[in-house]
C-alpha cells in the first residue's frame, strides 16, 4: 500500500530555500532544542518535518552533496569519493565539478530559465556557468575560480570572504581555531545575507560547513561538560541558530524552506585500517615498505582500498597489472572478501556495487564498500603497520541520522533519502521530474528506492 508522503501544504510554484549543514546529525539539532540552545530551530520544528534522513553509501561529502544537487546515485553522477583511480592506471585524482557526469539542479533550473543562487556546496568547484550565481565549497582551492560570474569575485574579496576554516590548526592552535571558525561562519552570513536581499532567485542553497570541522575535532569535547571547548561548542550553534533566523525572517513564510545535512556524525571509537589486514592475508602485497602510492602494489596483489573502506578487486582487463580473471574467479573473491570482512572487529556491513549503484558510470565504481555502524571509521591508507590506530579525530561521519527540515508538511514516509531532494525541489517550482532521477519526490505519493 502506498503512504501518503507529506499532508499539508500543495504544490506552487514558490520560491525555494535550502540551508545545508554539513554533518549535522538529526539527534544533536534535537538535543540543542531541548537544551536552549537553538531555539528558532525549536520554533521551525513545530511548523513542520523534523527527522533522520538517510544519506549516501559511503557517507562522504563528494559523494553525499552530488547526490543531493544531482538527484542521482554515483552510478550516473560518477562521484564516488574524495579520490578515484585513473582509469587503466594506480594513479588517483581528485574529482571537482568538471567530472560530474548528470545535470544538476542549477543545470536544469537555467534550461527552464528559472535563477539559483548557490553559496559554499562541496563538489562545485570550479564554479561552472548557471543561470544564476555560485560560490564553491569545500574544496575550492582559489576562491576567484571558485565563484560565477566572476564579477562577484571583487565584493567577496573586500568582504574577506573565507571558502573554509583552517581546519589544521584545530589539533594543536585550538584557540586560534575556534577564532578562525566564528570569523569564517560571520563572513558565510554576510555572503548570504548580501546575495539573498540583493539579488532576485527562485532557488538559493546556502551550506554551512563549519560544522563538520568542529565535529570531526572537537566531538568529545561536546560530551566533556568539563573541556574548555564545550561551551565553544555550544556557543557556535548558538550563532547558528541566530543566523538561521536572520536567513529565514528575510525570506518571508510564501517561501518553502528546507534544511538538511548531507551526513551524520557520531563519536569514533577507533580507526581501522583494512588494507592491513588485505596485507596480513595475502591478498595485498606491495613493492616496497613504505609505499608511496598505489603504484607500489604488486602485481600478484588482488585487492586494495581506498578511503573511505572501498575495496577494488585488481582485475584483468580493468587494472593495468590485473591478476583477477573476470567470471567465477571475481565472483569467489568476492564473496570470500565479504565473509572474511564481517569477522574484522567494527566492520558491519558488506556491499558489492550493484547493491548501491546503477548507471552508465557503474563500471568506475568501487567492487565492495564496507561500513562500520559500530564507531569505527574505516580508512585507506596503505602504509599503516597496525589494524587499528587512532589519530587526530574524534568524531566521523555516519550514513544515517543525517538533519532533514521541511516547513509546512508532515511526513509519514518510512525512509527519506538524500537524492529525494531534488525531484522535491523541482517540485515545489512546479518543473517536471526528469525521468533520470533516482530520487522521488517527497510530496508524491509513493516511497523513495534505496539509493
Amino acid at each position: 500500500m502506498m503512504l501518503s508522503a507529506f499532508r499539508g501544504k500543495t504544490r506552487g510554484k514558490d520560491k525555494v530555500l535550502v540551508i545545508g549543514l554539513d554533518g549535522v546529525p538529526c539527534r544533536i539539532i534535537k538535543n540543542f532544542i531541548k537544551m536552549g540552545i537553538m531555539p528558532y530551530m525549536g520554533k521551525l520544528s513545530q511548523q513542520g518535518t523534523m527527522r533522520e534522513m538517510i544519506s549516501s553509501i559511503p557517507p562522504v561529502s563528494s559523494v553525499a552533496w552530488t547526490n543531493f544537487f544531482t538527484g542521482v546515485n554515483p552510478g550516473k553522477h560518477g562521484i564516488y569519493g574524495f579520490m578515484e583511480r585513473k582509469p587503466d592506471s594506480y594513479d588517483i585524482y581528485f574529482p571537482n565539478s568538471t567530472h560530474i557526469k548528470s545535470p544538476t539542479l542549477w543545470d536544469i533550473l537555467s534550461q527552464e530559465n528559472k535563477r539559483t543562487i548557490a553559496i559554499n556546496i562541496p563538489q562545485t568547484y570550479p564554479a561552472q556557468p548557471l543561470n544564476g550565481m555560485l560560490i564553491s565549497g569545500f574544496v575550492a582551492l582559489d576562491l576567484e575560480r571558485g565563484v560565477y560570474p566572476s564579477t562577484i569575485y571583487p565584493k567577496l574579496k573586500k568582504m574577506d570572504y573565507r571558502i573554509d576554516v583552517d581546519y589544521r590548526k584545530a589539533a594543536e592552535k585550538k584557540e586560534e581555531f575556534f577564532q578562525d571558525l566564528f570569523y569564517t561562519l560571520d563572513k558565510r552570513r554576510e555572503a548570504i545575507l548580501h546575495f539573498l536581499k540583493g539579488e532576485d532567485w527562485d532557488l538559493f542553497i546556502a551550506t554551512f560547513t563549519g560544522t563538520d570541522r568542529l565535529h570531526h575535532y572537537f566531538w568529545n569535547d561536546l560530551a566533556d561538560t568539563e573541556s574548555p571547548y564545550h561551551q565553544k561548542f555550544l556557543e557556535y550553534y548558538q550563532k547558528l541558530d541566530t543566523i538561521i533566523k536572520k536567513i529565514v525572517s528575510s525570506i518571508g513564510k510564501e517561501v518553502n524552506l528546507i534544511i538538511l545535512a548531507d551526513h551524520g556524525f557520531t563519536l569514533l571509537k577507533k580507526e581501522i585500517y583494512p588494507n592491513t589486514w588485505l596485507k596480513e592475508n595475502g591478498y595485498l602485497k606491495l613493492k616496497k615498505e613504505p609505499p608511496e602510492s598505489l603504484a607500489d602494489i604488486d602485481p600478484s596483489s588482488r585487492a586494495f582500498i581506498l578511503d573511505p573502506g572501498r575495496v577494488f578487486i585488481n582485475l584483468k582487463g580493468k587494472m593495468p597489472n590485473g591478476c583477477v580473471e573476470a567470471g567465477s574467479e571475481y565472483e569467489a573473491l568476492l564473496k570470500e572478501l565479504t565473509r572474511e570482512f564481517l569477522k574484522v572487529e567494527g566492520i558491519d556491513k558488506v556491499f558489492r556495487k550493484d547493491d548501491l549503484y546503477s548507471g552508465s558510470y557503474l563500471e568506475q565504481a568501487p567492487d565492495m564498500v564496507l561500513l562500520s555502524e559500530s564507531r569505527y571509521d574505516i580508512k585507506g591508507s596503505l602504509s599503516k603497520e597496525n589494524l587499528f590506530g587512532k589519530e587526530r579525530f574524534s568524531g566521523m561521519h555516519t550514513h544515517n541520522d543525517a538533519l532533514f527540515y521541511i516547513r509546512g508538511l508532515n511526513s509519514n514516509r518510512e525512509k527519506i533519502y538524500i537524492i529525494d531532494l531534488a525531484p522535491t525541489i523541482l517540485d515545489f517550482l512546479g518543473l517536471p521530474i526528469p525521468s533520470h532521477m533516482d530520487g522521488v519526490s517527497l510530496i508524491q505519493n509513493t516511497k523513495s528506492p534505496n539509493p
